[in-house]
C-alpha cells in the first residue's frame, strides 16, 4: 500500500468526465547492464525484465502446462492516465526474453478506468491467465486463455468497497479464488474472500475472512493459498493497534495470523502465529502449503541486533504453529515470500543485507537472498542460505520492496521475480527495476 492510493473515490465520481481511452503501445524495456556481478552457485545471472515499468512488488505466476510461459506485474500507480493499468510482463520462452502486455482487450470496458494499483497475476489448472489491477473505486479482473494474445475482464469484481491489495490463486479451470482487504484510510480494515467460476467475469458476494477486533484493528494482509478440492483455504496476515502508511523500524508490537476456512470460503476462523514486540510486516507475510498438506509461514521483523526473517509450520491445518525461527542472523531480511514442493520441504526469498541494521536511511549493500528447508515437520528442520549473486544488486540508500515472489517448477527449481532499486551510473536517478533469475542452489 502507498499514500498515493489512498484516495477514497468511488467509481461513478471517478468517472464523472471525460476519460480517454489509453493507447496499447507501451515503451519498451530500457537495456542497462545488470548488476550484481556473477551468479552464485546453481543461479543463472539475473535478468532484467524492466527498468521502465516497475516498482516496488513482483508477482509471478508460472503455467502449469506450459513452463515457458511466464507472467509478472509490478503496480504503477493510481491514477496510471498514460496505460490504464499496471505494468505486466510476459515471456514466452523461460524467462529469457520479456516484454510489457496490454492485459485489456480494444472494446472492454476496463479501458476507462485508471487502473495501476495493487495487482497480482495467476494461471488456472488449464492454463488460463488471469489478472487482478486495483483502482480508486473498485476492483478489476481480467483473463486470456490464448497465452496473452487477447483480454476480457470487468473492472467491478469485488462487492465491498474500498478495494486494496487483491491475491488470486487459480482453480480448476475458469475458477479464480481472490482475496482482498479495505483500503486502510484511517479507519479499521477488514479482509474478504470471493470466487469466480466463470474466468472472473462474475463473482459471488465477499464473505468476511477478518475484521478488526481486540487483537489489532489494522492488518496487512498477506498471500491466499488454496488446498486441491479448495474446500480448505488459508490467507496469512498480521494485526496491529495503530493506523499506518508506513513501516518503521522497529515499528509498533504486531501479530501474525492465518486465518482458515474448511467450507470454500464461506466462513473463517483466525489462528495466532506469532506476537511480536516490533513490527511483522516489511510488508507483508507470506503462506505457502506442500503437497502433504503441511503450512508455511515467513515474516520480516526486527531484534536489537538485526532483521531476521522468521519461519513458523503448522501440522494441523493452521490451529497450532512451531515457535518461528531465523533463517539467518546477523543481516537484514525484508520482504519474504514463500513456496513450498514436498513434504516439509519450502523454499524462501528476500530482499536483504549483511548490514545488520540496513533499512532505508542507511548506505548498504543489498542482495537477493534464498533459503531452502528441508524436514520441516521435524524437530531438527535443515535449512540452508545463500545470495543469488557474487555481488550487490545495489549500494545505498535502498527503500523496501512490500513483498517479492518466489515460485517452484516441477523440476523444484526456484524462479523469482524481485524488485530492487538502481542507480544510473551516469546521473543521480534512482528507480525501481524488476529483475527474474532461476536457481537450484
Amino acid at each position: 500500500m502507498r499514500v498515493k492510493k489512498l484516495t477514497l473515490l468511488l467509481a461513478i465520481g471517478l468517472l464523472g468526465g471525460v476519460v480517454a481511452i489509453p493507447v496499447d503501445a507501451q515503451a519498451p524495456p530500457s537495456r542497462i547492464k545488470v548488476p550484481g556481478g556473477q551468479p552464485t552457485r546453481g543461479w543463472s545471472k539475473p535478468m532484467l525484465v524492466s527498468a521502465d515499468q516497475a516498482h516496488r512488488e513482483a508477482s509471478l505466476a508460472i503455467s502449469p502446462v506450459d513452463p515457458s510461459l511466464l507472467f509478472i506485474c509490478s503496480p504503477s500507480g493510481v491514477p496510471n492516465t498514460e496505460f490504464s493499468q499496471s505494468y505486466f510482463h510476459v515471456s514466452r520462452d523461460g524467462g529469457r526474453k520479456w516484454e510489457p502486455l496490454r492485459i485489456e482487450g480494444p472494446s472492454e470496458l476496463r479501458n476507462y478506468f485508471y487502473e495501476g494499483g495493487d495487482c497480482d497475476v495467476a494461471f488456472d489448472k488449464k492454463g488460463t491467465m488471469y489478472t487482478a489491477d486495483t483502482w480508486r473505486g473498485n476492483l478489476s479482473i481480467g483473463h486470456s486463455t490464448d497465452k496473452g494474445k487477447t483480454w476480457e475482464g470487468t473492472p467491478i469484481s469485488g462487492t465491498s468497497p474500498m478495494v486494496d491489495r487483491p491475491w488470486l490463486v487459480g482453480g480448476t479451470k475458469g475458477v479464480l479464488h481472490v482475496a482482498y482487504q479495505d483500503l486502510q484510510c484511517c479507519m479499521p480494515s477488514a479482509i474478504w474472500y470471493t470466487r469466480s467460476s466463470d474466468y472472473g467475469q462474475t463473482f459471488l458476494p465477499a464473505v468476511p475472512v477478518a475484521f478488526a477486533g481486540p487483537e489489532g484493528a489494522f492488518t496487512w494482509e498477506g498471500n491466499l493459498v488454496v488446498a486441491p478440492g479448495a474446500e480448505d483455504l488459508y490467507l496469512v496476515y498480521t494485526r496491529r493497534s495503530e493506523p499506518s502508511f508506513t513501516v518503521e523500524r522497529p515499528g509498533p508490537a504486531e501479530s501474525v495470523w492465518v486465518a482458515a476456512s474448511h467450507d470454500g470460503g464461506l466462513t473463517w476462523n483466525s489462528h495466532l502465529v506469532a506476537r511480536r514486540d516490533t513490527a511483522a510486516s516489511f510488508l507483508y507475510p507470506s503462506i505457502a502449503m506442500d503437497r502433504a498438506g503441511l503450512l508455511h509461514v515467513v515474516f520480516s521483523s526486527p531484534t536489537r541486533n538485526d532483521v531476521p526473517i522468521w519461519y513458523s509450520v503448522s501440522k494441523d491445518k493452521g490451529e497450532s504453529w512451531t515457535n518461528p525461527r531465523p533463517l539467518m542472523r546477523g543481516a537484514a531480511g525484508y520482504s519474504p515470500w514463500v513456496t513450498a514442493g514436498a513434504r516439509g520441504q519450502a523454499a524462501v526469498v528476500w530482499y536483504g543485507s549483511p548490514d545488520q541494521r540496513a533499512y532505508d536511511t542507511t548506505e548498504s549493500p543489498w542482495y537477493f537472498y534464498w533459503a531452502r528447508v528441508s524436514k520441516a515437520h521435524s524437530r531438527r528442520p535443515h535449512v540452508r542460505v545463500g545470495r543469488t549473486t557474487t555481488k550487490p544488486m545495489f549500494v545505498g540508500k535502498s527503500l523496501i520492496p512490500e513483498f517479492e515472489t518466489v515460485r517452484l517448477d516441477e523440476r523444484g527449481r526456484m524462479h523469482i521475480a524481485m524488485s530492487a532499486r538502481w542507480k544510473k551510473k551516469v546521473g543521480t536517478e534512482v528507480k525501481w527495476v524488476i529483475y527474474y533469475q532461476v536457481g537450484r542452489p
